[in-house]
């Protein structure tokens, strides 16, 4: 072998071992991202599966098919279907039909995603037992166990305070164009955006 084809060979050998060692990193990295949501998915009572295979599809460029998800992801077709239609409700993910196939796709930024969540933890969670220790508050008698629901409600309204401003926080965020390079700066302005609002954003909420 001459000089030239030598030197040409250990290039294209240098050029594959290079694109294979960033396909590796890639593939780490994306695994941890995709734990990383498992865990909130937890965390929100959405289930870890609906996490893990929201984040494996906002790592694809183009739409993919529950198999490509199920093989992404290692879970089996039944609980890839039942994470999509979770997903679906949000609506978090685009379903196209392609075929005798459908594709799926993440329609949502990260932040975007973040802030559907907080949303459906308020309307599934939150709101549902303020009403229910509400509506049940008067068929109390003991009036130590009635100011124990006085209470237990009273958490609940601020924890659907925090949730609300959490989640205008977030579409305040996601209306900001342009890369965010000094994230203190805009923590101060959107927080005195919010203290300025907080009186409306109590009596609506």
């Amino acid at each position: 072998m001459c000089i030239y084809e030598t030197f040409k060979y250990s290039r294209v050998y240098i050029l594959v071992k290079s694109k294979k060692g960033d396909e590796k990193m890639s593939k780490v990295v994306m695994q941890e991202v995709l734990d990383s949501l498992a865990k909130i998915g937890k965390q929100w009572d959405l289930g870890e599966s609906v996490g893990r295979v929201w984040g494996f599809l906002l790592f694809k460029s183009c739409p993919v098919t529950q198999r490509e998800i199920e093989e992404g992801t290692g879970y089996s077709r039944g609980l890839v279907s039942r994470s999509l239609k979770r997903l679906e409700l949000g609506p978090m993910i685009e379903v196209k039909r392609d075929g005798r196939e459908m594709r799926y796709s993440a329609n949502t930024s990260l932040a975007d995603g973040f802030g559907e969540l907080m949303k459906h933890f308020l309307t599934d969670k939150i709101k549902p037992m303020i009403e229910l220790l509400s509506d049940n508050l008067d068929t109390i008698g003991d009036e130590k166990v009635r100011q124990t629901f006085l209470a237990l409600i009273n958490e609940y309204k601020k924890l659907n305070l925090a949730v609300l401003l959490f989640s205008k926080l977030i579409d305040d965020i996601n209306m900001r164009t342009g890369v965010v390079e000094d994230v203190e700066e805009l923590a101060t302005r959107i927080s005195i955006k919010i203290e300025g609002n907080m009186e409306a954003v109590i009596r609506n909420g």
